[in-house]
């Protein structure tokens, strides 16, 4: 009988092939299956005579600052405690702040050695902005008056200049103020009718605030550039017929220039249809990612609810129509990944709920202003979507991951990820519980890790608010306020917890 030594070695080879592929996917199963673990906790006690407010800032891996804002129940007597953490969650230094009687903190602007807080008091213009050294915790305090009796709804900080943003009798205003003359101006061109503030973004590096402005009328973005010294060099009109953008944030790609990013909707809407990316660094198109075109924008959705939206887009395709996916959405700021950067961005809807109680509040949005929802006080967040660009910000892929409709009372960042190899950690709060998942760019959740803030020395009654923020490497920081009770007392007490979480 011949043997066909040819055929031998073949099968031979794809048996060798299709071993090797299932000891890969083992080891896969086997890291997948790590958790992520409390690594350390700490606690501040909550008394009942007092009304405490908390903000957890992380400064990547020169450690973390918890703001706690304290004041009686009456919203009276206010004074702000500042504590600096270190990557071990070991108390750095500690500072504290009474801004005066009818003083309240109404914004806060982060910079990479820096936290600048905006104080107002109550009915009148005068204002105080705090700068504190994140390094050493001392602060100065630069006293100035504003302008104009605007409604203050932006902050940010350019060195040592304050831009101050807002209404003033249904009109835009934003002022700049010289924290070391104290000083102000206007800025020109801004307040005029049928014209919303969108957002200010500050280019630290080159010394530019890009103002953003919405006409109310025909729906147009305007971008407005100023120097330094608050003169205007530069005015655009973003978008075209049936791309009109919503937003924009300013961010940084990994060659060197600055791209403007947000969403953009087809008509006069505050759906958006897609996003958008524009240069600032080089006179390029603008370039539009309708979501329909997205690979993967409905991987969230289960296998059926897929195909039948599918099936729709086909349908409407054919018959000559654009199909097109109404959605809202807020994007975070980008992340270095290996091929060049990937911006996360969740999509939610706002709604109207009765909430029988109130508890202290964690994580309340001083950054910006959501005016737009001022009139809501629950979100529900459907799915996030994971965009990856390489380093030129052209997209190469994209994910996304359902959310199954996790509610907050602010309209915040709720998802956060870190790059792990080509893997991406992505971990989200629930009801209590941190859940996680591990994606690729291939698609699919790989596995679903849920996890439980537990500790040994106590039990956990009840957890009122939690929220997760991603910290440095593979560590997150998560936090909220909980009712505990020690292994050996009888009687439970409110805390406000900060862990370090590992993923390992």
């Amino acid at each position: 009988m011949a043997f066909n030594t040819t055929t031998i070695l073949e099968k031979n080879k794809a048996l060798f092939w299709k071993l090797l592929c299932l000891i890969g996917l083992i080891s896969l199963s086997y890291k997948t299956n790590a958790q992520l673990v409390t690594e350390k906790r700490v606690e501040i006690d909550l008394k009942d005579s007092e009304h405490d407010g908390f903000n957890v800032i992380s400064f990547g891996d020169k450690g973390v600052l918890m703001l706690n804002s304290k004041s009686d129940n009456f919203g009276r007597r206010i004074e702000i405690n500042f504590i600096k953490y270190d990557t071990t969650l070991t108390q750095v230094w500690f500072n504290s702040y009474k801004p005066g009687l009818l003083f309240k903190l109404v914004k806060y602007f982060e910079s990479e050695n820096y936290l600048y807080c905006l104080f107002r008091e109550e009915e009148k213009e005068n204002i105080s902005i705090l700068r504190l050294d994140i390094t050493t915790g001392d602060y100065v305090i630069s006293e100035s008056r504003l302008l104009t009796a605007m409604d203050i709804d932006l902050f940010s900080v350019l060195k040592s200049k304050a831009l101050v943003g807002g209404r003033y009798n249904d009109r835009p205003v934003v002022e700049m103020i010289n924290l070391f003359a104290n000083t102000a101006k206007v800025l020109p061109e801004i307040h005029s009718n049928n014209l919303k503030l969108n957002n200010i973004e500050v280019n630290d590096a080159e010394g530019l605030v890009y103002v953003l402005l919405k006409n109310s009328r025909n729906c147009k973005l305007f971008l407005k550039v100023y120097d330094y010294d608050g003169k205007i060099i530069g005015t655009k009109t973003l978008g075209e017929k049936n791309k009109l953008p919503l937003n924009g944030r300013l961010i940084q790609i990994p060659n060197g220039d600055y791209v403007l990013a947000g969403n953009y909707a087809d008509n006069c809407s505050d759906y958006s249809v897609g996003f958008y990316t524009h240069s600032l660094s080089r006179e390029q198109e603008t370039k539009y990612y309708d979501f329909v075109d997205l690979e993967n924008f409905l991987s969230y959705m289960p296998e059926k609810r897929q195909n039948r939206l599918k099936s729709r887009i086909k349908k409407k395709n054919l018959k000559g129509k654009d199909f097109k996916l109404r959605q809202r959405l807020i994007l975070q700021d980008p992340t270095e990944s290996p091929d060049g950067m990937t911006i996360m961005a969740e999509v939610f809807y706002p709604e109207y709920k009765n909430y029988v109680s109130s508890y202290n509040s964690v994580g309340r949005n001083y950054r910006w202003g959501d005016n737009s929802y001022y009139s809501y006080n629950n979100f529900r967040y459907t799915h996030a979507l994971i965009l990856n660009f390489d380093k030129n910000g052209k997209l190469i892929w994209d994910n996304s991951i359902s959310l199954k409709d996790l509610e907050s009372r602010t309209l915040d960042h709720k998802v956060q990820f870190s790059v792990v190899g080509d893997k991406y950690v992505i971990a989200y709060p629930d009801e209590g519980i941190i859940k996680t998942s591990i994606i690729d760019k291939n698609a699919a959740t790989i596995e679903e890790l849920p996890l439980e803030l537990k500790d040994d020395d106590q039990r956990i009654l009840d957890t009122y608010q939690s929220e997760l923020s991603a910290w440095y490497g593979h560590t997150f920081l998560a936090y909220g306020i909980q009712s505990v009770r020690k292994n050996t007392a009888i009687q439970s007490k409110q805390v406000f917890y900060l862990s370090k979480l590992t993923y390992e």
